[in-house]
């Protein structure tokens, strides 16, 4: 089976005026680099064609997650990363917000995405009463009064915003050999506890595959190629169906799956329509 350098190298450069790769389970994995992946970034700089790093981890800043795949000898630039976390600008300006207090659960980086969107928030449940909504944030943190506090904040308040900067309910863990359990799950199983409780509570999502993220992004290529960017002429490359694959096929780019990651070629042969993969490769 081809890879995707080996296809764009092909036929790429003429097919696509930008390139967005996925990083976790596309480029890395546990911060260890993939087959391939120093290569096509390489090339890709030597030959100045646009490309961004579209990723779901908000845990970790531009700053943050470059030097970790620098220490994995990926040659990454903060510059060339979006994350999920940048997002949250987008939906500051879209609910007009006004400096209202949010609960953060979890982590958003260093600097914080938070501070950086102009959000004033606080990480301590106690100030749960005080808040507006909540965020939800990832990495390592004392889940049990985070969520018991998120958890009795909305049975009072259930219309208040709940957003979940990374919807992803797994990733591969860069702390040990296996799975890390993501803040959309961490989300969705308080809104699952909440729903036994008779409230509803629909969670805002900003980040693959939904479409805030692809907002952002699409603005951002733009900027970086000087004109109006068609999203057929944008390759998204990942490796998960759910937010690689059908965030691409929503929102109209071509979606490039590759095999280095949490799918099987089984699962994308399973795949539903809407997470259904344009092309499929071995690895980038």
């Amino acid at each position: 089976m081809e890879t995707f350098t080996q296809y764009f190298c092909r036929c790429g450069k003429e097919k696509f005026d930008a390139v967005l790769f996925d990083i976790d389970g596309t480029l890395s994995s546990g911060g260890r680099p993939l087959p391939g992946a120093k290569e096509i970034l390489t090339m890709l700089e030597k030959e100045k064609f646009p490309y961004v790093l579209l990723t779901n981890d908000s845990c970790n800043s531009h700053e943050e997650k470059a030097a970790i795949l620098q220490r994995g000898d990926i040659p990454v630039f903060k510059e060339r990363i979006y994350s999920c976390g940048d997002v949250l600008k987008l939906w500051k300006k879209d609910t007009n917000y006004q400096g209202e207090l949010l609960f953060q659960c979890g982590k958003l980086g260093t600097p914080s995405y938070a501070d950086l969107s102009g959000l004033r928030v606080t990480t301590n449940p106690a100030e749960l009463p005080l808040c507006h909504g909540v965020i939800f944030g990832e990495g390592s943190y004392d889940w049990q009064p985070a969520l018991e506090g998120i958890f009795n904040f909305f049975l009072a308040r259930p219309d208040a915003p709940m957003v979940v900067v990374n919807p992803d309910s797994y990733w591969p863990s860069c702390t040990h050999s296996g799975m890390g359990i993501g803040s959309g799950a961490q989300a969705r199983f308080v809104c699952a506890v909440l729903k036994d409780a008779g409230i509803i509570v629909e969670p805002l999502y900003i980040g693959k595959p939904y479409p805030f993220i692809y907002r952002g992004i699409m603005a951002e290529l733009e900027t970086l190629l000087g004109k109006k960017v068609l999203p057929e002429r944008i390759a998204m490359v990942g490796d998960s169906l759910a937010s690689d694959i059908k965030g691409a096929n929503a929102n109209g780019l071509c979606s490039c799956l590759v095999l280095s990651g949490i799918t099987t070629p089984e699962l994308a042969e399973k795949a539903a329509a809407e997470s259904k993969p344009q092309m499929i490769f071995s690895a980038v």
